[in-house]
C-alpha cells in the first residue's frame, strides 16, 4: 500500500481588504461579500511510493508549505483527499507542534501522545531525543524562552526518534547552526537507508538533487510536473526565467549596466591550452583574466581581486547553462574549484547563435610564490547531471607573488607566543 496518496486536493483562503470585512459578512449573513478567494492549491494529485524521498520545489507562494500541512493533517483541504498509510512525523514551519507554555520535556511526551506513542515508549527514547537536541538544562524550560535554533533542535530530534514510517520536512533546518544541519542531513540519510518515506520542501537545489529520488514542481498552486529531480529542475529554471515581464526587464537593465562597465576588456583568442574536451554546442571563443580596474594581468599577489571572464558562442539553444573554473598548482592540487550552480547563480537560457559572457570575481589566495594554472568550462544542466560543451585545461597560467617567506602551500597570518613555567613541571588535572 502506498504511504501517501493525494487526490484532487484544492485549498482556498478568503482574503479581506480590512479586518472589518469579516464582521460585515457575518452581519449581512452572506448576502454581501467582502472577500476574494485565493486558491493556494488547485487540484493536486500524486502518489509517493514506499522508501521514496520526494522533494517539493517552487517559487515563494507556490503552495509548498500548504501542501505539506495538508499531508500532515494540520490543514483540511476544501476539495479532495489525502490518504496516509503508516506512522507520520512532521517537522514543519517554526512555531507549529509545540505548546510554548510547556517545557521541552513535556512537549516531547505530548508530541508522542499525538502520534499514538505510549508514555513508556517515549521514556525509552527520551535519552536519544535529549542527546540529539543537545539543549542542556533548557529541556525543562518553557519552549517560549527557546531561541529559534533550540526549537528546531528539539523539534527535529523528536520527529526522527519516534521511528516514523513517513517523515515530512519543511524548510526549517536552515535555522540551526552548521554543525546541527550536517547532523540532520546525516540522520535523514540514515532514515532513507531504512526504507522510510520522506517528503522534503526546500529552496536548496543541491539538497533536492542529492537527497530526493523524485521531485514535484508547484507554481501558483498548480502541480506543473513530477519526476526525476533533474527533469523537474529543468522546468523550474524555465519558470524562473520566464517570470513576470517586469522582472525580466529589470534583469536585462542590470545586465546592460554590467556589459557597459566591462566594454574595455580585451579578450584573448583560445590558442594556448593543454587539453580541450566537449561537444562544442557552446564554444568558448574568448577569455580574459583581469584586475579590479579591468586591465589584463598575469601576475597577482595574495589578497588581490581577480576577474575571470569567458566569452561563449552558443551554436544551439542552451536551456540550463552553467560555467565553472578550477585553479591548480604545478602538482595538480585544486586550490579553487567552483561553478555557477555552486555559487547559487542561475545562468539565464542562451538562444541559438547567441554570444554570452560569464565573469567570475574572486580573491587570489595567499599562496607561495610560483606558477598556477586556470582551467575553465561551459556546459548545460546541473553539476550532478550535465553535458560538458567546452572544457579547456590551463587556459591561463598566472604567477602569484608572496612577499614573505612561505614554507607551505598557503601563507596565512600566524602569531607565536612563549611563556616560562615556574618549576619546570607540567601539571595536569585529573
Amino acid at each position: 500500500m502506498l504511504p501517501i496518496i493525494v487526490r484532487n486536493v484544492s485549498k482556498a483562503y478568503r482574503l479581506y481588504n480590512d479586518p472589518a470585512g469579516r464582521l460585515k459578512e457575518v452581519l449581512w449573513r452572506g448576502k454581501r461579500s467582502y472577500h476574494r478567494d485565493f486558491l493556494a492549491l488547485d487540484n493536486i494529485s500524486f502518489d509517493v511510493g514506499k522508501g521514496k524521498t520526494v522533494g517539493i520545489i517552487g517559487r515563494n507562494g507556490s503552495g509548498k508549505s500548504t501542501l505539506l500541512q495538508i499531508i500532515a493533517g494540520i490543514l483540511t483541504p476544501n476539495v479532495g483527499s489525502v490518504e496516509i498509510n503508516g506512522r507520520l512525523s512532521a517537522l514543519l514551519e517554526l512555531g507549529s507542534g509545540f505548546d510554548p507554555e510547556f517545557s521541552g520535556r513535556e512537549n516531547v511526551f505530548m508530541n508522542g501522545a499525538i502520534l499514538g506513542i505510549g508514555r513508556e515508549e517515549i521514556l525509552e527514547r527520551f535519552h536519544d531525543i535529549d542527546k540529539f537536541a543537545d539543549i542542556g538544562e533548557f529541556i525543562d524550560q518553557p519552549v517560549k524562552v527557546y531561541s529559534s535554533g533550540m526549537y528546531v533542535r528539539l523539534a527535529f530530534a523528536t520527529a526522527i526518534n519516534v521511528e516514523p514510517d513517513i517523515l515530512l520536512v519543511d524548510e526549517t533546518l536552515s535555522v540551526g547552526d552548521i554543525v546541527f544541519q550536517h547532523r540532520c542531513m546525516n540522520k535523514i540519510r540514515e532514515i532513507q537507508e531504512q526504507g522510510k518515506t520522506i517528503c522534503f520542501v526546500s529552496h536548496d537545489i543541491g539538497a533536492i538533487t542529492k537527497l530526493c529520488s523524485e521531485a514535484i514542481l508547484l507554481e501558483k498552486g498548480k502541480m506543473v510536473c513530477m519526476g526525476p529531480p533533474a527533469d523537474v529542475l529543468h522546468e523550474y529554471y524555465k519558470i524562473i526565467w520566464n517570470a513576470e515581464e517586469k522582472d525580466i526587464q529589470e534583469i536585462n537593465k542590470l545586465e546592460e549596466e554590467v556589459v557597459d562597465s566591462d566594454e574595455d576588456i580585451v579578450f584573448e583568442e583560445i590558442k594556448h591550452y593543454d587539453n580541450r574536451l566537449g561537444t562544442r554546442e557552446g564554444e568558448i571563443i574568448g577569455c580574459a583574466l583581469t584586475s579590479e580596474n579591468g586591465q589584463k594581468r598575469d601576475t597577482f599577489q595574495g589578497g588581490m581581486k581577480a576577474f575571470l571572464t569567458i566569452m561563449v558562442r552558443c551554436h544551439e539553444y542552451v536551456d540550463m547553462p552553467m560555467a565553472g573554473f578550477i585553479m591548480k598548482d604545478l602538482l595538480g592540487n585544486e586550490l579553487i574549484s567552483t561553478h555557477s550552480d555552486a555559487e547559487n547563480f542561475i545562468l539565464r537560457p542562451c538562444p541559438r547563435n547567441s554570444v554570452v559572457r560569464v565573469t567570475f570575481s574572486f580573491v587570489i589566495p595567499h599562496l607561495k610564490t610560483g606558477s598556477y594554472a586556470i582551467s575553465a568550462g561551459f556546459g548545460n544542466g546541473t553539476f550532478e547531471s550535465h553535458c560538458a560543451y567546452d572544457w579547456i585545461e590551463n587556459i591561463f597560467v598566472l604567477t602569484v607573488e608572496c612577499p614573505d617567506t612561505c614554507y607551505g602551500l598557503i601563507k596565512t597570518p600566524i602569531e607565536v607566543f612563549q611563556r616560562f613555567i615556574e618549576g619546570g613541571d607540567l601539571v595536569t588535572s585529573q
